[in-house]
């Protein structure tokens, strides 16, 4: 039995063809969609990659927190006798200071545009860099002590200004599809879970791709890189047509890694892997462009940051292939992914703690995405279900009529106090109370360099 998940970073579900978007930017999921089941209302239980993988990666919510102590899907297939893998990029298969106990991580890091791109930063900001990641070794241990800590690290934060922005850098997706082709060139006789982690749909959007599908050339870094920097910091700035440059860009950007996706479905079914496996394509949370004012993904989780899309290509010949559907509207969340690969591979799913259930099992999902809101660091609880979506902090209740407000932008909360409370009444408790996450001071210096290139640190104030 072969199981490969297939994961792009920042993948919105209304950017593909095969969800309605005009521009077919990623053609090599038709071959998906012919063999497989398209979930038309899939969601991410995060706008960030921070809570997602980590939550998808176990079916627990709050796994980001305790990833150790929690069975992964590598964990408990690796106990079966399933051999397993991951392969992507540093950003991605690496942001946890923990393990997804996966047999082998390929874990491939940043190319040459993150040191380029970042070299001619002002000393000054360089130092600031240096201090703060000193800082965030120092922190952890100060933070034993609550009152010492909140006293330095006020003081802390007045001294030494933010960081100024950071530009990223990731394995392409040609580097990325060739090391997974090799692994499967060594493993393709072995039962496998393989994890191939594309990064495609995050920014810097551009770096890779000589030949941009949407654009007339391709732009030039420094151009990139003012836009990511505009877009992150001020975006606000960011004009009507820069804002469909960055869509060129990101649309540009998937159709590149489509081709990538063609070379390595050509190579499965070369090495005879194709009709033998289970395909799960799918992304870690989406990306906005300013539909909430904010670019990349930085804000509250709105559908633009958690619809995401979900095809999944069943082992050929088999009954549950043959009795697949090609579409499932109903809605399904990233929680449902590892209960579905064990009952793939025959391990039932109920032998564990799991919150999701298989895909193609179950009635209508009621969806709860984690996150922190934007600019004050709030945690954020989100439901989404029966037509309404609720999204909480501790200063706000946002609810929207999502038939009559579609895009989020009507809240009706004032309107509607009872829907308001079966919502806060049906979330479990402990989402409420728990630790923020993206407040803690990042474990070691690794972790924190992780977690900027991600974009998370970046806007502290």
């Amino acid at each position: 039995m072969h199981t490969i998940l297939i994961t792009v970073d920042a993948l919105r579900a209304d950017h593909l063809g095969q969800y309605g978007h005009e521009r077919d930017t990623m053609p090599a999921l038709d071959r998906l969609t012919a063999d497989g089941t398209r979930f038309e209302a899939a969601f991410s239980n995060a706008p960030y990659t921070r809570i997602s993988i980590p939550s998808f990666q176990t079916s627990q919510f709050l796994a980001y927190d305790e990833l150790a102590e929690l069975p992964t899907i590598a964990s408990i297939l690796g106990d079966s006798g399933v051999t397993t893998a991951a392969v992507g990029t540093q950003t991605g298969v690496g942001l946890v200071d923990a393990d997804f106990r996966f047999d082998q991580n390929l874990d491939l890091g940043r190319d040459e545009y993150h040191e380029e791109a970042n070299s001619d930063r002002a000393l000054r900001d360089r130092i600031v860099h240096r201090v703060d990641r000193l800082a965030s070794r120092v922190g952890p241990l100060l933070r034993r002590v609550e009152p010492v800590y909140e006293a330095v690290d006020d003081a802390y934060r007045r001294l030494v200004p933010t960081p100024d922005f950071q530009y990223l850098g990731y394995t392409s997706a040609e580097v990325v599809t060739d090391t997974a082709v090799s692994w499967l060139e060594d493993n393709r006789d072995e039962d496998f879970f393989l994890w191939i982690h594309y990064m495609e749909g995050h920014r810097p959007y551009g770096v890779h791709d000589e030949d941009p599908a949407y654009l007339d050339e391709p732009l030039d870094t420094d151009r990139i890189k003012r836009l990511m920097k505009t877009a992150g910091t001020a975006p606000e700035e960011i004009s009507a047509s820069e804002r469909r440059l960055l869509e060129d860009l990101y649309d540009s950007d998937l159709r590149y890694c489509s081709r990538h996706l063609d070379r390595l479905f050509d190579a499965m079914a070369d090495l005879g892997v194709w009709d033998d496996a289970n395909v799960v394509f799918s992304s870690d949370h989406g990306e906005e462009f300013a539909e909430h004012g904010n670019y990349f993904h930085r804000n509250y989780p709105y559908d633009e940051l958690i619809h995401v899309p979900l095809l999944v290509k069943r082992e050929a010949g088999t009954a549950n292939d043959s009795d697949a559907p090609d579409t499932v509207e109903q809605q399904r969340q990233l929680l449902d992914l590892a209960p579905t690969v064990c009952a793939f591979h025959g391990i039932d799913p109920e032998e564990f703690d799991f919150e999701g259930e298989p895909l193609f099992e179950g009635d209508d999902r009621r969806v709860v995405a984690l996150g922190s809101g934007r600019p004050d660091d709030e945690q954020v609880v989100a439901g989404r279900w029966d037509g309404w979506k609720f999204i909480y902090d501790d200063e706000s209740v946002q609810l929207y009529d999502l038939d009559a407000s579609p895009d989020e932008t009507d809240c009706v909360a004032d309107d509607h106090p009872e829907v308001v409370s079966e919502f806060r009444e049906a979330i479990p408790e402990y989402l409420f109370d728990r630790e923020d996450e993206r407040l803690r001071d990042p474990v070691d210096g690794v972790e924190k360099e992780q977690l900027e290139a991600l974009g998370y640190l970046e806007l502290k104030d």
